[in-house]
Order: structure tokens, then C-alpha cells, then sequence
């Protein structure tokens, strides 16, 4: 006889953003035990390791921690020939500091029984848009950082993956152009746009499922095809 899989019980960072919820929301759906936990809680190692004790007991344990959000700021315009250091460190050098806090409070509680850890991020990253290498080089920071880690805690049974979504279901912020340009210079394909909620939210249950766990170090793209050549 098959023994039902129990539903993970996974932590949620920047459930206080719209992607974050939704994408929270989704996990429920499929029956997921979620603690949100906001933006606000990465500011430091032991900040982070004290909201990540809080929702243990409630939990029963954590087997996931899904980050949605280190509080990116993405602003078109920002010309890489015109940044200056404050400006860089502020876009760039702080959300790299809070994601490496996001990676050190999954080793803290991951590492005794095993887990997963899943990264959010935007597909435009993967190969550059003009205007936001500020954004794109966070990004590319976090998938450097989930390979590191998913070869370093491999032998611990916690898997690292980055999920690439369309950087429009990343931001509600407006541009002159309308969303964030996730094909820069190329006509839009009329793919299937994928759903926070639903789409994202599937792939990411499935990561943090054992059937997986003989995967790390992984981007899974989840963006309808964004990126493929009409």
C-alpha cells in the first residue's frame, strides 16, 4: 500500500509583496503548510534565524524556504555607464546581502534533516535587458549563490533551485512602455503567460517534493516561452 506524501511545510520570504502572496496563496492550494514571513525579517542573520524559530513550532518542521522577494527595487533607466557607487550599492550590494542572509537561515534550519530552498527570479536576467543592469546582476548574484550552495550542502540533502519567471509577474511598477520588457528589441510571442498563482506555484510544489531531490542546482524556466525565437 502507498503512503500519501505529507504536504511540505515551507517558509515563504516577501509573502508581503503581490508576487509573494500569490505565489504563497498557490502553494496552499496544493495543500502546502505556509508561514509568510515579510521582507523586513532579512535584515540580518539573527533577525532572519528568529522569524524562521518563530514559525517552526506552528509548523512542525521546515522542509522549504521559497524566496519571492529580497526587496529588489528594479528602475528602468538605470544607464550601467551612469551608476554611481551609492547608487549601486543601494540597488545591487544590499539585496545580494539580503539574499545571502535568505541562504544563510535555509543552511541553519536545513541542514539537519534536509530540504529544498527556491529562488524566484526574473527570465530577463538570463541574458541582459538595457536599463536594468542593476536588477540583472542581482539576479545573476542569486543564481551564482544557488549553484555555490547546491554543491557545498548536496551531502546534507538540501537542494537549491532558481524558478525564472517573466519579470512583469515580479513588479507592478509602471514604464512608458508598459510592463517590463521580457523580449528587449524582440516582438512579444503569443505563448501562454504564466500565473503566479497557479503555473509558478505548481513548479515550486514540485521542487520541494522528494522526486526532486536528485535534481539541484537547477533554473527552471516557468515564463511560456518567453525567451523562445518566434
Amino acid at each position: 500500500m502507498t503512503t500519501p506524501r505529507r504536504a511540505p511545510t515551507v517558509a515563504v520570504v516577501g509573502a508581503d509583496t503581490g508576487a509573494g502572496a500569490a505565489l504563497a496563496s498557490g502553494l496552499e492550494d496544493r495543500g502546502a503548510s505556509v508561514a509568510r514571513l515579510p521582507v523586513s525579517a532579512l535584515e540580518g542573520r539573527a533577525r532572519f534565524g528568529a522569524a524562521l524559530q518563530e514559525v517552526v513550532p506552528r509548523l512542525g518542521a521546515l522542509e522549504g524556504l521559497v524566496v519571492a522577494s529580497v526587496g529588489t527595487e528594479p528602475t528602468r533607466g538605470a544607464a550601467v555607464a551612469d551608476l554611481d557607487s551609492d547608487t549601486w550599492s543601494a540597488m545591487v550590494e544590499r539585496p545580494l546581502q539580503r539574499t545571502l542572509v535568505c541562504f544563510q537561515g535555509a543552511f541553519d534550519v536545513l541542514r539537519q534533516a534536509g530540504g529544498t530552498m527556491v529562488l524566484v527570479v526574473p527570465t530577463l536576467s538570463l541574458v541582459g535587458a538595457a536599463g536594468f543592469g542593476p536588477w540583472a546582476a542581482v539576479t545573476e548574484g542569486q543564481r551564482a549563490l544557488a549553484r555555490a550552495a547546491a554543491r557545498a550542502w548536496g551531502s546534507r540533502a538540501v537542494t537549491v533551485h532558481c524558478v525564472a519567471v517573466p519579470a512583469s509577474l515580479l513588479t507592478a511598477a509602471p514604464t512608458e512602455d508598459g510592463p517590463y520588457p521580457d523580449r528587449p528589441g524582440q516582438p512579444a510571442p503569443a505563448l501562454h503567460r504564466p500565473d503566479m498563482g497557479a503555473d509558478v506555484s505548481s513548479v515550486v510544489h514540485s521542487l520541494l517534493s522528494p522526486a526532486w531531490r536528485s535534481v539541484t542546482g537547477a533554473t527552471v524556466a516557468v515564463d511560456g516561452g518567453v525567451w523562445m525565437t518566434p
